[in-house]
């Protein structure tokens, strides 16, 4: 009950203290107005943004690459401005007030990507070269040439970073757990979207045809984002409404090609996939709105495979006054897809094992809804408070039988925060915080009866400082204070994070940064008490699990150099993670199949990681590639930790011709050296290769070719036909082939 009120009273400060500033006296203001243009041929650059350092408010350029920063008190600031296409550039500027200051900024265009500006590290605007732990970004531009839908797909490009099916793998942080526990935090906008029942991401919550980037936070990040966060962050940002009507729309087409082997050919015609998402954004005076909505269906690369997305998502912002702006938004997705656990040997890998009811149906329906207020009390204080919730509800249903609902589960995470940032000089800056989270299982058959209704409760303060000694130096120390409670189980008591980071660039060329963090995560509801049988496998309570902990350090750099005579960066990392009562997955004996969920005694992590891009003579082809390396045991077992591979290769080539681009992905992930013998219950269960999978794709700029506002994708993935398996039984997707058409008006 303590718990309730705890959050109750939170809830009512907020609530007050919201009321206290939309009525608060305005500081002395004055009004930044600039324009953006290229570098080389001074042309416009409608839609760049800029950003204030430390503020996480700014400005889109109109049309004609004009912004207008309104409101701003004061003082001496850093414009951060970013654009696709383009290296993101920092310039100082000087505010007086009741005055206007004027400034042209002027952008490199750069194909791959250098520098860029990120909010997510320290929960503030910041370039990325002034982070003091790893950060990688993926934008919009990348999204859109990859006709990337989902999430995990996105993810899967990310160096250091790869997809256990449900699972989030930074750095080897996760191993499998089908549905159960990210250790990775993964938000929209800043808002928390993990689920209040099993703690997992929904990979097709989010919407991908709007975001304008996602940034991946490698490390413990704890510290400042709480429980889920021990092996990183991933920061969903959606795009803000445009200064002008502009109309955007996305479809695309194709199909998997047939099987190499005949005896997997489950079909005579090619099955199919596509969609569609079409989305308006205007601002209307101080009123901006940003509507969209989508469709998929895929007929799949497997018998008993098929599925069809739906969402949709409204985001609406207000400027009420020079000092305060709301942002609400509003996504809604569903999913309708055949219940595929695993295939039904090697040999037919495309097959459900022989008694599948292939009338079964798995549906999930996900809703979010969020709230941020925003406003400046004066030119060294300000706020940022949301509120909102994430809600998911899934069932199996059989349509052709009564009372056929076989696996539900509908829960409820409801989430507040209030930030404040405090500037005390140019040396000194303060960022702290509380946030309450309170996940509840709505209808739930799948969670032990006995237990009667379960609620798990999270209330928590942070605080966080930057120091700057010297010119290009900043150091970061805090901590975050959790207390967390789960329905009919004692108080964990209070869980210390602390975090220290130090990032220094010696000149334009040379960054260095080095950051040692706590992390935790509570385990959550579903692990504690699920009990069901779910295909051959049983499920079994344990509600004596125990928080999990994480410590990471890490040392790394960043260094620009110029190689036949152009840009180059490499960025390097040694990184060592040490993680206490990790939950796993265990079968009591391969013969009898009953999961439980289990505390693992101790890990250790060790590895390397580097990533290079930069440009053959003349442009003439780009070149990225980053290699991960690791050392993961499990020290309680002393051997690897299962599903977890020790290298990982991603590499892309650009090759821009006129009007055309080809470009062309490579993906290596090693073999797992250690699964889970489940060869008892699976056929060919211990089946499973290293992954080598190319992506081609060739792109034609319309505008250039016909004078037409579209861009034509030719898609061609997994292009070789490897045939591979990220989880047991599965076989990952085929080649498939799709045509994408995108258009902005």
């Amino acid at each position: 009950m303590k718990y309730y009120l705890l959050i109750g009273r939170t809830s009512l400060a907020i609530a007050l203290f919201l009321t206290i500033v939309l009525s608060a006296a305005f500081a002395q203001t004055g009004i930044i107005k600039g324009t953006i243009k290229d570098a080389e041929t001074a042309e416009t650059l409608a839609g760049a943004t800029v950003k204030i350092e430390a503020r996480q408010t700014g400005a889109v350029a109109n049309p004609h690459g004009v912004f207008v920063l309104r409101g701003v008190p004061a003082g001496a600031y850093t414009l951060l401005t970013t654009s696709i296409g383009y290296e993101a550039r920092k310039i100082a500027i000087s505010v007086q007030s009741n005055d206007t200051t004027f400034v042209t900024i002027t952008l490199k265009s750069q194909l791959l990507k250098t520098n860029d500006v990120v909010v997510s590290a320290g929960k503030r605007v910041q370039a990325v070269q002034d982070v003091p732990v790893s950060i990688t970004t993926v934008g919009q531009r990348e999204l859109q040439q990859r006709g990337i839908t989902r999430l995990d797909d996105a993810l899967r490009y990310v160096p250091g970073v790869n997809m256990n099916r449900d699972q989030v793998n930074i750095r080897g942080s996760s191993g499998f757990s089908l549905g159960f526990g990210s250790r990775v935090g993964v938000f929209l906008d800043g808002f928390p979207l993990l689920s209040g029942d099993g703690g997992d991401a929904k990979f097709d919550a989010l919407p991908m045809f709007n975001v304008e980037r996602i940034e991946v936070v490698k490390g413990a990040g704890s510290a400042l984002y709480g429980t889920g966060a021990l092996g990183g962050i991933i920061n969903v940002i959606t795009a803000q409404p445009t200064e002008t009507p502009e109309f955007r729309f996305r479809g695309f087409a194709g199909a998997f090609t047939k099987p190499r082997y005949e005896e997997w050919r489950w079909r005579e015609t090619l099955p199919f996939l596509g969609g569609a998402d079409a989305s308006y954004s205007q601002k209307i005076g101080d009123v901006g709105v940003l509507i969209a909505g989508g469709y998929k269906r895929s007929e799949g690369h497997q018998a008993y495979y098929e599925n069809a997305q739906w969402n949709g998502l409204a985001k609406l912002s207000y400027e009420a006054s020079q000092n305060t702006s709301l942002n609400f938004l509003f996504n809604y997705a569903a999913e309708d897809r055949s219940n595929w656990v695993y295939w039904k040997s090697l040999s037919a890998a495309t097959l459900p094992p022989d008694g599948t009811n292939r009338e079964e149906r798995f549906k999930s329906y996900k809703t979010t809804a969020a709230l941020d207020v925003r406003h400046i009390f004066s030119d060294g204080f300000f706020m940022t408070a949301r509120a909102g919730v994430f809600a998911t509800d899934f069932k199996t249903v059989t349509p052709t039988q009564a009372n056929n609902t076989n696996i539900t589960s509908a829960a409820n995470s409801w989430n507040g925060e209030a930030q404040f940032t405090s500037i005390v000089d140019s040396t000194l800056l303060f960022t702290y915080g509380a946030t309450a989270t309170l996940n509840a299982i709505v209808e739930s058959p799948i969670i032990d009866p006995s237990v009667g209704k379960i609620t798990q409760r999270i209330v928590a303060a942070y605080v966080q400082g930057e120091y700057k000694p010297l010119a290009g130096m900043t150091i970061t120390l805090g901590s975050r204070f959790d207390g967390e409670k789960t329905s009919n189980l004692a108080s964990s008591g209070v869980i210390v994070n602390p975090k220290f980071g130090i990032s220094y660039q010696l000149s334009e060329e040379t960054q260095l940064r080095a950051s040692a963090g706590a992390g935790f995560r509570a385990p959550t509801i579903a692990e504690r008490f699920a009990a069901l049988r779910y295909a051959s496998f049983t499920v079994q309570p344990n509600p004596t699990l125990r928080n999990e902990r994480s410590w990471s350090f890490e040392i790394g750099g960043k260094q620009a150099f110029k190689l036949f005579g152009e840009d180059w960066n490499v960025d390097g990392a040694l990184f060592w993670s040490e993680y206490d009562d990790l939950v796993e997955p265990r079968l009591p004996s391969p013969s009898n199949p009953q999961i439980q969920f289990v505390n693992i005694t101790r890990a250790r992590i060790q590895g390397v990681e580097v990533a290079l891009n930069g440009w053959l003579p003349g442009k003439t082809l780009g070149i990225e590639t980053s290699i991960t390396a690791i050392n993961p045991r499990d020290l309680n077992l002393d051997q690897v930790l299962k599903y977890r591979s020790t290298v990982l290769w991603y590499s892309r080539l650009i090759l821009p011709i006129g009007a055309f681009q080809i470009q062309a992905d490579y993906r290596f992930q090693s073999r797992f050296e250690q699964i889970d013998d489940l060869t008892a219950i699976i056929t060919n269960a211990d089946a499973r290769v290293p992954i080598h999978i190319l992506d081609v794709r060739v792109i034609a700029n319309m505008a250039q070719i016909a004078g037409l506002p579209m861009l034509l994708t030719l898609n061609v993935r997994n292009a070789l036909d490897y045939y591979y398996n990220e989880i047991i039984g599965n076989l990952a997707p085929t080649r498939h082939i799709t045509l994408q058409v995108d258009m902005k008006f």
